[in-house]
């Protein structure tokens, strides 16, 4: 079975969703194209609508975006899940009811890496990315 065409550039699978409209997009690439646009959580009461064919893209749009691979190269592998998972550090400090809501307000803004580069001043959240690039031994490709 086929899944759904990526909603901002038709042309692959949508592997994901958008945390805030479910629209799907097929990478980090069109994610951000996606996100260029606001969006809205969708109206459950109307029928769905269809998803939105690709658009042509501006050159200073285009250059915003940034390249899959420069995107990959930070992606979390199974094994940094596991170390994650295995982290006592980064359990303890996320049981924290604190963390957790700063943690859900970063999830919930438009613009996520700012959100977090903001975060990072306080001294609770710094020691938990430095728990999270600690676990993971990221500490050479931490880019926020």
């Amino acid at each position: 079975m086929r899944g759904e065409t990526c909603t901002v550039c038709s042309e692959a699978v949508s592997k994901y969703k958008c945390p805030t409209c479910r629209a799907g997009y097929c990478s980090v690439k069109c994610f951000k194209l996606h996100k260029l646009e606001p969006c809205a959580p969708p109206d459950h009461s109307t029928p769905a609508a269809a998803p939105s064919k690709g658009r042509v893209l501006k050159q200073s749009e285009q250059d915003r975006i940034g390249d899959d691979d420069e995107e990959e190269k930070y992606r979390l592998t199974p094994g940094d899940l596991q170390k994650l998972d295995e982290s006592t550090k980064v359990k303890q400090l996320l049981m924290n009811p604190n963390t957790r809501a700063l943690l859900e307000a970063v999830r919930k803004d438009p613009n996520p890496v700012e959100a977090i580069r903001a975060l990072r001043q306080r001294p609770d959240f710094e020691e938990l990315a430095q728990a999270l690039i600690g676990a993971t031994a990221m500490t050479s490709q931490c880019y926020i």
